[in-house]
């Protein structure tokens, strides 16, 4: 009889089985947000290296296609003032190829 009082006490106080398990439930689920927050923090993590990687892989694309376009229009005006016709027809004739290729496209 005062065993079965001692179990109810138990129960009542939530030291019993019931108490048990919404204590191991409970730390369950602390335990599985704590993870949940450590792979979210990883995951931004690693998203935040990649942004930064194509950021700078990006401007450096720039800056070489700068170069590159720059280059270009130096040729074109040494080519310009040493061979104005030959610079002409070569104009016609990329106008020509271009507007073959928009055609198709179409």
């Amino acid at each position: 009889m005062a065993e079965e009082r001692s179990v109810q006490q138990r129960q009542h106080n939530g030291h019993g089985a019931g108490g048990e398990i919404s204590g191991a439930i409970a730390e369950q689920a602390s335990n599985t947000a704590e993870q949940m927050g450590r792979a979210v923090q990883q995951g931004v993590g690693r998203a935040n290296a990649a942004i930064s990687a194509v950021s700078e892989r990006s401007g450096q694309a720039a800056q070489r296609t700068g170069e590159v376009l720059g280059n270009f229009r130096t040729a074109v005006e040494t080519s310009a003032r040493s061979q104005p016709g030959t610079t002409v027809a070569l104009a016609a004739l990329a106008g020509f190829v271009f507007g073959a290729f928009w055609r198709m496209g179409r």
